[in-house]
């Protein structure tokens, strides 16, 4: 595709989380998903410049190479060199081994061996129901049936991203008690290293917290900000029927607040986030309200 082309823009975009790294990805047909290649060249740390360079070398890359207009992970839209998903393993395989820094090199291999099955996976639904369903007169029941699959699907795909996400926590303890278990080994040659100059005490507390991830929100808060989400839907879908406004207040909220999972929200994040889905209801648009 030549550099005129005219950027897509996509009917759906995602985030996706795979081994603790966000990776976007876009629907741009009913049956097509695309992935910007340039923010997974930067996960495995490859230049970009050579691997954008390294698709337009390649016939078949090069020919099915699309320009899409897509959020960044600052919010902003821009224009991102996509690759079709069917394609990104050909991209993976082909990405020079010695190229990798080597405490990467297990990282490329997952990306080979499980990337394209997970993104798949949180588009699989919407285009199975898309090949399926023929056109008929949309009434207002069949409607209220399309929202509640949407709803689901939307569930669904919250849920497995939950799971992904409990596995890297899973992950993240084991590493923490190892640190944990080199920091008491430290404490302990420190104290007797000093002997009779005195005993140097340690505060292994503050190391370890220093070594946890950020406090996220309770099972309460988490639960409250389910039920305002929940509430919120309710009220544009009176507005506006034929959208799904459940997973489009989700998507908007984890946007802005940078997050895979509402119950990823942090405690300092969580007075703002009720504030916002607030001043939505209040606003009373469909859309949701421009960030201050």
């Amino acid at each position: 595709m030549s550099d005129e082309a005219t950027a897509v823009t996509p009917l759906e975009e995602r985030v996706i989380a795979f081994y603790g790294d966000q990776i976007p990805a876009a629907r741009v047909s009913e049956d097509e998903i695309v992935v910007p290649i340039r923010p997974v060249a930067e996960a495995l740390g490859l230049a970009w410049g050579s691997q954008n360079n390294r698709i337009q070398r390649d016939e078949v890359l090069t020919r099915r190479m699309c320009k899409v207009l897509m959020h960044g992970a600052d919010g902003k839209v821009r224009e991102m060199v996509c690759l079709p998903l069917d394609l990104l393993p050909g991209w993976l395989f082909g990405v020079t081994t010695s190229k990798v820094r080597p405490e990467l090199r297990e990282k490329l291999t997952r990306y080979r061996e499980e990337c394209f099955r997970v993104l798949w996976q949180a588009f699989r639904p919407q285009i199975l129901v898309s090949e399926t369903l023929t056109p008929m007169p949309q009434s207002g029941a069949l409607i209220q049936l399309q929202q509640i699959a949407e709803m689901g699907r939307a569930i669904t795909a919250m849920a497995e991203q939950q799971i992904e996400i409990q596995h890297q926590q899973q992950q993240i303890t084991k590493r923490l008690n190892k640190a944990g278990q080199v920091v008491r080994g430290m404490q302990g040659d420190i104290t007797t290293l000093q002997g009779d100059v005195g005993a140097v005490h340690v505060r292994l507390e503050v190391l370890e917290n220093r070594l946890h991830p950020a406090s996220y929100i309770s099972e309460t808060q988490a639960a409250e900000v389910s039920n305002v989400v929940k509430a919120l839907a309710e009220f544009l879908t009176g507005k506006e029927r034929a959208k799904n406004h459940y997973q489009g207040i989700f998507g908007e909220l984890y946007r802005r607040f940078g997050v895979a999972s509402y119950k990823l929200i942090l405690v300092e994040q969580y007075d703002a986030v009720l504030a916002f889905i607030a001043s939505w209801r209040t606003a009373g648009s469909v859309e949701p309200p421009s960030a201050a």
